[in-house]
């Protein structure tokens, strides 16, 4: 009796989403193995080919991760011990969603929530009400000729700290305490664009951003990649399996780690095309953000107007040069067709920068591709909700070579972006732990106290992988 009542007291709280324990020797290999076919519908929607998803898959396959306990295991070997890291993974499969918040080498908490898909998309849809980014953003968002825009509807008698307390209640766990200084997000459908860093998951009422920075991987498979790849980075002799655990010094060396602008691409206010599908009003402040970030870099290719064309983006990210490419531009989020119509803004005849022209410099990359990628254009963190996460322009330069990704949630404003930008540079010349992710919330906590709404400082997330 006492449990049903729980459950009942947690199901009004969190809005009619019903939740209970999981038993933590429960076998959930079911879990993985869905998971796995949706990473396939994912990568499938990308147009990625099929050889090159079955071996992304048959690496994965080879680490024989198929359980909670196996993936805690791993997390152990990728990640250091006591330094306040926890990994939150979340898995959708109908109309449960599962919420597992690791430690490396431990599981911390389980629960499942009866929660409908739709019901996810609209819990998004409100936080975007209460911040009241819809109205912020109507004269700066780019308009499709001959359309009026219509925004998704809001649920009835929602306020701010309603919204807030559902999403944090939903999203973060009761076992992520003020120990933990970094989270890893591993989300589903649109759970990756919810802006955690306004979510209050401690008793005082705090937000994440006050105590915690956040990274979010796309998922399962592509954080065993990506964590791989930074590990060989932070330590060249590393062997690249599961053979040995993480290395704490190795840690500690990393954790020293700033990251100099050694050779950026800056991408600045492009010359929007006057003929075609959208309206593109200009962005003044653009210009301004790009040009207070150009003392920090040691040389720089600076591209802005009409020199800021496709062709000549292309040819820098695939040059080797570029340990940076930063765009202050528009972005379109398409959310049928996101590698075909979802693509950031340029200048010329061909202005369109697609997810898919991003993907497929995977094939025609030299050296390297930029490390870090800052994308400073509307919706840049949008794209099509699917089961293993959203397919959109992010997770393009990713997928090309990219290791960050900074993103934007929703249609950001001129001046406090621009300042959250520069503190984000400033921030990032400085050594310390969780690259560069901790830099991020450094400048959300200094933007903060200039601009008080959160929707003029929780605007980005980092995408990818951290040091």
């Amino acid at each position: 009796m006492k449990q049903l009542l729980l459950l009942l007291l947690m199901a009004i709280c969190l809005g009619g989403i019903a939740q209970k324990n999981v038993p933590r020797k429960q076998k959930d290999e079911n879990a993985y193995e869905i998971y796995q076919s949706q990473f396939r519908d994912l990568m499938a929607s990308r147009g990625l080919p099929e050889d090159e998803i079955k071996s992304m898959l048959a690496r994965f396959k080879d680490y024989s991760i198929d359980s909670d306990e196996k993936f805690a295991d791993a997390l152990g070997k990728l990640y250091p011990s006591e330094q306040g890291i926890a990994i939150l993974c979340f898995y959708l499969n109908r109309d449960t969603l599962r919420r597992v918040l690791f430690e490396p080498g431990k599981i911390r908490e389980k629960k499942i929530f009866i929660i409908k898909r739709q019901m996810l998309l609209q819990l998004g849809n409100d936080i975007n009400h209460v911040l009241g980014l819809y109205k912020k953003s109507a004269d700066r968002l780019p308009a499709k000729r001959g359309f009026i825009v219509k925004h998704p509807s809001q649920t009835p008698n929602t306020t701010y700290d309603s919204i807030i307390r559902k999403a944090s209640m939903l999203f973060l766990p009761e076992a992520l305490d003020t120990a933990y200084k970094h989270l890893v997000i591993l989300p589903v459908l649109n759970i990756g664009t919810i802006p955690f860093p306004v979510l209050r998951p401690y008793s005082d009422s705090s937000m994440l951003v006050d105590r915690c920075s956040f990274t979010i991987v796309p998922g399962i498979i592509d954080m065993v990649g990506l964590r791989f790849r930074v590990l060989k980075k932070i330590s060249p002799d590393w062997n690249g399996d599961f053979s040995t655990s993480f290395d704490p010094y190795e840690f500690q060396s990393a954790a020293r780690m700033s990251f100099i602008f050694e050779h950026p691409l800056f991408v600045s206010n492009p010359s929007y095309p006057q003929h075609g599908d959208f309206i593109f009003p200009d962005l003044p402040g653009a210009k301004k953000e790009i040009d207070s970030a150009l003392p920090y870099a040691t040389s720089y290719t600076l591209l802005e107007g009409k020199n800021a064309t496709k062709e000549k983006v292309i040819m820098n990210l695939v040059s080797g040069q570029s340990d940076v490419a930063y765009f202050a531009t528009h972005g379109i989020a398409d959310d049928k067709k996101p590698m075909e119509k979802s693509f950031l803004v340029l200048s010329g005849n061909d202005p369109y920068l697609t997810a898919k022209d991003i993907m497929d410099l995977r094939k025609s990359a030299a050296i390297r591709f930029p490390e870090l990628v800052i994308l400073s254009a509307c919706q840049s963190g949008l794209g099509k909700p699917m089961e293993a996460g959203v397919a959109g322009l992010a997770r393009s330069f990713l997928l090309a070579g990219s290791n960050h990704v900074v993103m934007s949630l929703w249609n950001v404003d001129d001046d406090a972006t621009s300042y959250l930008m520069s503190r984000f540079i400033f921030h990032l010349q400085k050594p310390g732990p969780f690259m560069p992710a901790r830099p991020l919330r450094l400048a959300m906590l200094d933007a903060r106290e200039k601009y008080k709404s959160p929707a003029l400082w929780a605007s980005f997330s980092l995408f990818g992988i951290d040091y």
